[in-house]
C-alpha cells in the first residue's frame, strides 16, 4: 500500500537524521514520500486519512530539519532530537530568511494533521516546534501543552516548555500520578523497544510498532539472532529488549523480553521464552497500515 510504503521512507530518514550521515539522500526520500500520499489520496480508497495526513506532517517537519539544519546550517546547537529550537531562530538565526516558508508549511501541515485525529500524540511537537522558530511563544507553548495533554509522558515537550519559561504545564500531574493513563488511541498495537549498548554508559532506544503477534515475535527473536558471540549471563549488558502492548481502554502491558531469554544455554544466538506474554489475543482494532507512532519522545515505525 502507498501508506505503508511512505511510512517505510519516512523510516529511512529518521534513521539518516538520527545517524548523522547520508543526508544528502533525506529530499529525494521525502519527495517519494509525499507522492505515496499524494497516490493515496487518488488511489487508495481504504487509505486511512488521519493516518495520511500525520504523514504529511512529518515529511513537513522533516524538511525544516533538513533546511535548518543540514542545507543552511543555521543553527547548529538545535539537538532536534531531545530539545526544541531556539525562539525566534528565523530572525536571530536565518538572516535570508530561507526557513520561514518551510516553517510555515510545517505548522500547516501540524494544524492539519491535529484537526484529522485530535488524540493522536505525535504532531503537536512539530507545531510547537515551527512556531517557536517563527516566534510565536504563546502558540508554541500552547502546542506543546497541547502534547504533554495527549501524552503525560512527552519528555521533549516538557524540555521544550521549560526552555520557553512556561514551567512544564500538564506534566505537573504526574507529581501526583507518576503513571498517569496512556494516550487513548482507537487502535491496538504492540511496541517493541530496542536498546544497544554503544559505550560504557550508553544505550541507544529504538522503536518498532507491529499490528500483528506473529510479526513482533519474528522481529524480537530477530533482535537476538546475532547475539552467538556473548554469553547469557552477559546477554542484559549488552541487549534489552521490551514489548508494550497497547489497547483501547486498557493500562499499557509491558514485559521485559531479555530477561525472559532461558539461562541455558549460556551460548547464543538466543531465544526468548514466550510463555506468560499474552499475545494470543488479537491486536484489535488494528492499527491503521502505515500509522508512525509517538510513545513519549520516541518516534516508531
Amino acid at each position: 500500500m502507498y501508506v505503508e510504503r511512505a511510512s517505510g521512507l519516512l523510516a529511512q530518514c529518521a534513521h539518516r537524521f538520527w545517524e548523522g550521515h547520508g543526508t544528502d539522500g533525506i529530499g529525494a526520500l521525502l519527495a517519494e514520500a509525499g507522492a505515496c500520499y499524494d497516490a493515496a489520496e487518488t488511489a487508495d480508497a481504504a487509505a486511512d486519512g488521519a493516518t495520511v495526513a500525520i504523514g504529511r506532517s512529518l515529511i513537513a517537519e522533516f524538511e525544516l530539519r533538513l533546511c535548518i539544519d543540514v542545507e543552511n546550517d543555521l543553527n547548529s546547537g538545535w539537538d532536534f532530537d531531545w530539545d526544541g529550537p531556539p525562539l525566534n531562530g528565523v530572525e536571530e538565526d536565518d538572516e535570508d530568511g530561507v526557513s520561514r516558508p518551510v516553517a510555515v508549511r510545517a505548522a500547516e501541515a501540524a494544524r492539519a494533521a491535529m484537526d484529522a485525529d485530535p488524540q493522536d500524540p505525535l504532531v503537536p511537537v512539530h507545531l510547537g516546534h515551527a512556531l517557536a522558530w517563527l516566534g510565536d511563544r504563546d502558540g508554541a507553548v500552547a502546542a506543546y501543552r497541547e502534547a504533554l495533554r495527549r501524552d503525560p509522558f512527552d519528555d521533549q515537550a516538557d524540555a521544550c516548555l521549560e526552555v520557553l519559561g512556561a514551567g512544564n504545564g500538564p506534566a505537573d500531574a504526574r507529581e501526583a500520578d507518576p503513571r498517569p493513563s496512556p494516550p487513548p488511541r482507537p487502535y491496538a498495537f504492540a511496541l517493541l523497544r530496542e536498546e544497544a549498548r554503544i559505550a560504557n554508559s550508553e544505550w541507544i532506544t529504538a522503536g518498532r510498532v507491529f499490528g500483528t503477534p506473529a510479526a513482533l515475535r519474528e522481529a524480537a527473536e530477530a533482535g537476538l539472532r546475532d547475539t552467538g558471540d556473548i554469553t547469557r549471563d552477559d546477554l542484559d549488558d549488552f541487549v534489552r529488549l521490551q514489548v508494550d502492548v497497547h489497547r483501547p481502554g486498557r493500562p499499557v502491558a509491558a514485559f521485559d523480553l531479555t530477561g525472559r531469554v532461558p539461562t541455558e544455554p549460556q551460548e547464543g544466538p538466543f531465544r526468548i521464552d514466550w510463555s506468560g506474554v499474552p499475545l494470543d489475543e488479537p491486536l484489535t482494532p488494528p492499527i491503521p497500515p502505515g500509522r508512525p507512532v509517538r510513545v513519549g519522545s520516541l518516534l516508531c515505525f
